[in-house]
C-alpha cells in the first residue's frame, strides 16, 4: 500500500499571509474609528462655539430692542469670555454700519481660550432706531 506521509494543515507561508491580511484589515478599521472620534470631538467643539456666538448675538439683539431711540451703542467692538459646558471660549464682537439707514451688522467670532484660530463666526443685521 502507498500511504502519503503528508499531513493536513496550513503551511507557514499561508499563516503569515493570512496574518498580514488580517493586520491590514484591522489597521484600516482602527484608522476609521480614530477618524470618527476626531470628527466627533471637532463637531462638538464647533457646536459649542456656535452656541457661544449665538448667545452673544442674541444678547446684542435684546439690548437693541430695549434701547430707546435716544441712546446709542457704547462701542463698535467688544470682547469677552464665556464658559459653555465646562470649556472656556473667547469671543469678539464687531459692529459695522451696513447699507441702509440705521442698519448695523453684528459679527461674533469665537475661538478657544488657548487658540487664535476662529472656531465659529456668526453675524446678524439689526435695525436700530
Amino acid at each position: 500500500m502507498n500511504y502519503s506521509s503528508r499531513r493536513s494543515g496550513f503551511t507557514l507561508i499561508e499563516v503569515v499571509v493570512a496574518l498580514g491580511i488580517l493586520g491590514l484589515v484591522l489597521g484600516g478599521a482602527i484608522s476609521a474609528v480614530h477618524q470618527y472620534a476626531d470628527q466627533r470631538v471637532y463637531m462638538s467643539a464647533k457646536n459649542l462655539s456656535n452656541q457661544v456666538a449665538w448667545n452673544v448675538l442674541m444678547q446684542q439683539y435684546q439690548n437693541a430692542e430695549m434701547r430707546s431711540s435716544n441712546s446709542r451703542r457704547t462701542s463698535n467692538a467688544q470682547k469677552g469670555r464665556q464658559t459653555q459646558y465646562g470649556l472656556d471660549w473667547n469671543w469678539n464682537l464687531t459692529v459695522e454700519p451696513a447699507m441702509g439707514k440705521d442698519l448695523y451688522r453684528y459679527e461674533a467670532k469665537v475661538s478657544a481660550v488657548n487658540s487664535d484660530r476662529v472656531t465659529s463666526a456668526l453675524s446678524i443685521y439689526i435695525v436700530e432706531d
